[in-house]
């Protein structure tokens, strides 16, 4: 039923958004499902439209039924979780225990005025809502723990956003344990780095001591620097989703936007 309406609402192997959401609401399902029986069908649902010469439509069905793990929905966070939204990522499970405050609203994309004093993961909610209504979030106003290992466990792909060295050796380990890749971002003043972990300790090579004052002083950083390592890591996050190769695989570059350089460091393993 529902593919017999899609074929006659589409036309050009097109689905206009304002017709999935009237065939969602008239064969009582939700408008992922709509989105994925379309692209199951050949027919590019009009929001995904401009990806058309880079992904087929079997790759953006894949996009819609894979799981992504966001830890930490802060800075990087945020602009990875618009990312994800806007490419078609079907499911995100959203991790942060923390609320906004002013001093986020300069580079943190889900912060604004309104949101202040608002847990960030359900500010992640609310914004899913405005720009993919598709996309299913599992907000956790938790900090990364064994609490929340089975929830994350459910991802194909999880993405580290966190400021804590300590907190990262806890996240590398339990992927490696899980084998479940993880895309690793950090950024500070115009400087961050973006590695992928699969199967060698990247976070152990990258930080081989956890600082004295881990997370004691708060660390400089313009939302210029966020939004360029933030589209890498989501870059990387769409790879691995894709099963694409990827010379960050187990290696990791830094990024310097003062003087405009990416430089691979290159894993020890």
């Amino acid at each position: 039923m529902l593919v017999d309406r899609l074929r006659e609402k589409s036309q050009d192997n097109i689905l206009l958004f304002a017709d999935a959401l009237i065939l969602a609401e008239q064969c009582n399902v939700d408008l992922l499902e709509v989105e994925q029986a379309a692209l199951a069908d050949n027919i590019w649902p009009e929001r995904y439209q401009r990806h058309q010469d880079i992904f087929s439509a079997a790759q953006q069905h894949q996009l819609l039924n894979s799981t992504v793990a966001l830890i930490g929905c802060g800075g990087l966070g945020g602009q990875v979780f618009e990312e994800l939204l806007r490419l078609g990522v079907g499911q995100i499970i959203a991790i942060d225990p923390d609320s906004f405050a002013a001093h986020n609203l300069n580079r943190q994309l889900l912060c604004t005025v309104e949101e202040l004093g608002r847990f960030k993961v359900q500010a992640a909610v609310r914004r899913a809502r405005s720009v993919n209504p598709a996309t299913k979030v599992t907000p956790l106003a938790l900090a990364f723990s064994p609490v929340i290992h089975k929830e994350v466990r459910k991802a194909q792909v999880v993405i580290d956003c966190l400021d804590s060295v300590a907190d990262r050796y806890e996240l590398a380990e339990f992927c490696q344990i899980s084998q479940i890749p993880l895309v690793h971002g950090a950024v500070e003043k115009w400087f961050g780095q973006i590695g992928v972990q699969k199967e060698s300790p990247l976070i152990k090579d990258l930080y081989p001591k956890i600082p004295l004052h881990d997370k004691m002083t708060t660390p400089s950083v313009l939302s210029c620097t966020v939004a360029a390592v933030a589209s890498l890591q989501v870059a990387e996050t769409i790879k691995l989703l894709l099963d694409l190769n990827s010379p960050l695989v187990n290696n990791w570059k830094s990024v310097d936007l003062f003087s405009c350089e990416i430089e691979e460091i290159g894993s020890q393993h």
